[in-house]
């Protein structure tokens, strides 16, 4: 069974306007040294016919409710070597 890994970091959301001219919700994490995380960026396609206000304010909710994301590597991810190892590879 592989290995598993946790990256945690502290995150805020923010509603923008995505190709197409459709609203998305972005997951952006703080950055720390050497984290996979700091290079990750998530973003949520949402409904159509929700306005960019609307996103705004569902964004401003999940802030208000989220503290931090996590992202479980397993070992068989590439990325899953040390701290020492995932930063030379995203510098």
């Amino acid at each position: 069974m592989p290995d598993t890994r946790v990256e945690r970091g502290t995150c805020h959301f923010v509603a923008e306007i995505a190709e197409g001219g459709r609203p998305v919700i972005a997951l952006q994490f703080f950055h720390r040294t050497g984290s996979i995380l700091d290079h990750a960026m998530l973003s949520f396609n949402l409904l159509g016919g929700l306005t960019l206000e609307q996103a705004k304010k569902l964004a401003e909710g999940l802030n208000e409710q989220v503290s931090d994301a996590s992202v479980v590597v397993s070992s068989e991810h590439p990325m899953f070597g040390g701290e020492s190892s995932l930063a030379s590879r995203f510098s």
